[in-house]
């Protein structure tokens, strides 16, 4: 009987524990996915080139850096936007990621900048080079968070970047209708 009851306890304390979500080996999954067909490509409005994407964090940020790298194109494909390699593109666009550490009081808060800049290809700035009286992008799109916890996951930098992207692609469309006279 008290072996029965033990057990019992157990089981709901063990069920208890796994049902909070401190407890579960996955608190967050989620999936997103892109058809690029021909016809599409064809649709597409803008190309871009992408000259870049930067990433300043304190610690390993290789594998921030490659990821931004490769959902970057396919951002700005959601976005009608074309990303080519190798070939002349309308516009060159890059892409930095900040995360920064300050102080507030006793706490430690962090804040997150991802910005997309979009040069017309003709005066876009050499890679490395930031003359910006010169080289004055024709669109901007920058998305800025605060807070305690750190935003280097996945689901954090994904949808921030989208938002950035967002952001640029609409300022280019301005750009492209007042450079256009409509």
């Amino acid at each position: 009987m008290i072996k029965r009851i033990f057990v019992n306890v157990s089981f709901l304390f063990v069920l208890t524990l796994m049902l909070s979500c401190k407890a579960l080996p996955v608190n967050y999954t989620a999936g997103q996915s892109w058809l690029v067909t021909e016809k599409k490509a064809k649709k597409a409005l803008t190309t871009l080139s992408l000259s870049g994407v930067h990433v300043d964090r304190a610690g390993s940020r290789d594998s921030i850096e490659k990821e931004v790298a490769c959902l970057t194109p396919l951002y700005f494909w959601d976005y009608k936007c074309m990303v080519v390699a190798g070939e002349r593109a309308d516009y060159t666009a890059e892409v930095h990621v900040r995360e920064r550490e300050f102080n507030v009081g006793l706490k430690t808060k962090r804040s997150l900048a991802v910005e997309v800049r979009i040069w017309a290809y003709e005066s876009a700035p050499e890679e490395g080079t930031h003359i910006w009286k010169q080289h004055l992008p024709a669109a901007v799109g920058r998305v800025i968070a605060i807070g305690e916890k750190s935003f280097t996951s996945s689901k954090t930098i994904n949808r921030f970047l989208s938002k950035a992207i967002k952001k640029a692609v609409r300022e280019l469309a301005r750009y492209e209708r007042k450079k256009n006279g409509a």
